[in-house]
């Protein structure tokens, strides 16, 4: 009789291991599959937060180039090449119009296979950090901080067509980086300037 009951209680010990081992095993996947799927929520929610940096980097830069257009005035000049960046880089500087690319290389968004970061290779650069001390750029990347310099290139192309005031009109794109080269964000517009003095009878 007492064999019998110390063989049943062995029987039932050893189920109960197998048991509370698939539970472990399961409880295990489980644990991994949540952290895997929270690495990549956070991921994609740091992801989000740069594009935002970087689009607001390349708002901020279209909008200081519109205002330089702007207080330059419809006298401003041409040049008569944009083949390399401006010297120094920071000029301001008009392109002239070139469908056929001749002239000029117009627009650059460069990333031949990852080995550079994406940029307007002719365009020029704007330092926010002067009038924002904050505004830190580095390319090792770090919290707050911006991968590069924003840039920006504006092409004259010519007078508006149904203005009579002769207005002219610009093409302006600028790019802006978030923390990384990989997180960059490309804003174009569409720019006129008016005479503030317009001759309707054209004499």
């Amino acid at each position: 009789m007492n064999t019998l009951s110390q063989t049943a209680r062995g029987k039932q010990g050893g189920f109960v291991l197998i048991a509370a081992l698939l539970m472990l095993v399961v409880l295990t996947f489980m644990a991994v599959s949540l952290y895997h799927n929270f690495t990549v929520q956070e991921n994609m929610s740091a992801n989000t937060k740069e594009k935002g940096r970087a689009f607001q980097m390349a708002m901020s830069t279209l909008q200081y180039a519109e205002y330089q257009l702007l207080m330059s005035g419809l006298n401003v000049a041409v040049a008569t090449s944009c083949s390399a960046p401006p010297n120094p880089i920071y000029t301001f500087t008009i392109c002239p119009n070139d469908p056929s690319g001749t002239l000029n290389s117009q627009i650059q968004l460069a990333n031949a296979n990852g080995s550079h970061p994406m940029q307007i290779t002719n365009g020029v650069t704007y330092n926010p950090s002067v009038d924002d001390a904050s505004i830190q750029f580095s390319s090792s990347g770090g919290a707050g901080l911006y991968y590069g310099p924003p840039q920006y290139f504006v092409t004259y192309l010519g007078y508006d067509p149904k203005s009579t005031c002769q207005a002219k009109i610009f093409q302006i794109t600028a790019l802006g980086y978030g923390g990384t080269s990989g997180t960059v964000a490309v804003v174009q517009s569409n720019y006129e300037l008016t005479p503030t003095v317009c001759n309707l009878g054209n004499a």
